[in-house]
């Protein structure tokens, strides 16, 4: 019995000392005052005495840039130029669409980005061999590629720019990087006739 005395009564003091601390805060955590301040007697502090004290005086280290690392590519130089110029042109195409100096540079970024993917991937007149398809899909699935490929569809999210912008040869491969994203081009001002010359 004396144990579910001693639990009710703490339990008692700990609500009692929760509601206190909720009301202390809710009221702005005033402070009692012990000395009594006056408009007519202003308070006066002593002064401290300030001691001089000389810091010694240390060169700041220089102030480095530091690089946004991108994400990691395959290791092959050309294609991970490729990968980094299409991903520069589209969020410049995020950051200002409609802009046409923007459009024109991620259309042929990203053009010859598709490009390196269909010539890798091979397909000729009677189809595809599967075991490349394989190989391409590997080499590009890097995360540079996923980035590049969200910045792709993110630039196709904003409209002014479709799948009709890009070469003929290369329009199926730059539906297969946007995977459905953006809806039809919505044409921007002043948009017409920024297309690359069709193949």
């Amino acid at each position: 019995m004396s144990g579910t005395l001693r639990l009710t009564a703490l339990a008692a003091g700990l609500f009692t000392t929760s509601y206190s601390g909720v009301a202390w805060v809710m009221a702005g955590t005033p402070l009692p005052s012990t000395i009594a301040v006056s408009p007519e007697r202003p308070t006066q502090v002593a002064a401290l005495p300030v001691l001089p004290v000389a810091l010694p005086q240390l060169p700041l280290p220089p102030v480095q840039a530091t690089p946004v690392a991108l994400p990691r590519g395959d290791g092959d130089p050309h294609r991970d130029q490729l990968r980094v110029l299409a991903l520069q042109a589209s969020t410049a195409y995020v950051r200002s669409p409609c802009d046409a100096v923007a459009k024109v540079a991620m259309v042929e970024a990203v053009s010859d980005y598709a490009k390196a993917w269909a010539d890798m991937m091979n397909c000729g007149p009677d189809g595809c061999d599967y075991k490349k398809i394989n190989v391409t899909a590997a080499t590009f699935s890097t995360p540079l590629d996923i980035e590049l490929r969200d910045t792709i569809g993110a630039a196709f999210d904003k409209r002014g720019i479709a799948i009709d912008d890009f070469p003929t040869s290369l329009r199926i491969n730059v539906a297969m990087l946007v995977r459905g994203r953006g809806a039809p081009a919505t044409a921007c001002p002043d948009a017409a006739g920024l297309r690359l010359p069709q193949d």
